[in-house]
């Protein structure tokens, strides 16, 4: 099938999809001809795609045309849906359309409707952070991949350790596949092997949230023996508060669910759940000041001022 769909919020197995596609498709030696990527920079994107797409490849195997689904989707209106159709089928059978996109296109609209007639698509969605089953599937399906063992215990460590992360799922089983060599993996070991920064950073909110200074220092040091950068941690920091002070401040105004998240940017409602119960005894103006000192203490760390310890006890003692 000349026309391929990918989409979805897991970007690191999509562009090994697209990789894997690539490297069946277009041979090594005429890449450089036979792979083209557009950007939405450019002027007529669609007229440039399809005059891409029909030029024949050069030398040996078959030429990719790869476009962003919102820049090609999203300068097509259904007008022009009499002639994508034409073109579609026209599209010669050693020329691929690719088109990839962090969302699935709208399929009411007529010109998307085409598209999926004529495309093989595929999604790669992201496990929720929050969906412990998910990833505990997730965990279990690189294990199998890698021919890894793993006790229940070290399963659940490495389900608070990788989260829903796939790219380094893939590169931590392919270290713990050399090491364990067919052997059943100890928790003792796994844990010398895998850094569990994930576990490291919800205690620290957790106690930054519940003022509890000695937990909060405790986790800090954790993550920077890590090589945790502070700009890295005052980041994270900021986005968790920032998602708290939004549902705190929504739930206080009486906004519907779907409202706060939507304000708050959660890729899915259903952590909505989990948050309410985070912030349930928290004062809005404990997570507004917070937030301030945060953006504070990051100025002071771009400036040269280390003061992440004694900022980071500011915020547990407000």
């Amino acid at each position: 099938m000349p026309v391929y769909l990918y989409y979805g919020e897991d970007t690191y197995s999509l562009n090994q999809k697209i990789d894997q596609l690539v490297n069946q498709n277009v041979y090594p030696d005429w890449k450089a001809f036979n792979y083209v990527r557009l950007s939405g920079n450019e002027k007529n994107i669609a007229a440039n795609v399809f005059t891409e797409v029909m030029t024949l490849p050069f030398g040996e195997g078959s030429k990719i045309v790869h476009v962003d689904s919102e820049y090609l989707i999203g300068s097509l209106s259904n007008e022009d849906n009499l002639d994508l159709d034409n073109q579609l089928s026209q599209i010669p059978s050693n020329s691929i359309l690719l088109i990839t996109g962090n969302n699935k296109p709208d399929s009411r609209r007529a010109v998307v409707k085409t598209i999926l007639k004529y495309a093989q698509q595929e999604e790669f969605p992201l496990v929720p952070s929050w969906d412990k089953k998910g990833i505990i599937n997730l965990i279990g399906k690189y294990a199998a991949a890698h021919q890894v063992k793993l006790t229940p215990d070290v399963t659940h460590y490495l389900v608070e350790a990788i989260g829903n992360n796939t790219a380094r799922a893939k590169s931590e089983f392919a270290l713990l596949a050399i090491y364990a060599d067919g052997k059943t993996l100890e928790l003792e070991e796994v844990s010398q092997l895998v850094s569990n920064n994930n576990t490291d950073y919800s205690e620290l909110t957790i106690a930054m949230l519940r003022n509890h200074p000695n937990l909060a220092i405790m986790q800090i040091s954790k993550l920077l023996d890590n090589n945790e950068h502070p700009l890295k941690i005052v980041a994270t920091l900021t986005s968790i508060f920032r998602i708290w002070l939004i549902t705190k401040a929504g739930l206080e105004a009486k906004l519907a669910e779907n409202k706060i998240a939507e304000i708050a940017e959660l890729k899915n409602p259903k952590r909505l759940h989990y948050l309410k119960d985070e912030v349930k005894y928290v004062a809005v103006q404990k997570l507004k000041n917070s937030l301030t000192t945060l953006v504070q203490l990051e100025t002071e760390l771009k400036t040269g001022t280390h003061s992440l310890t004694s900022r980071i006890i500011e915020i547990c003692t407000v």
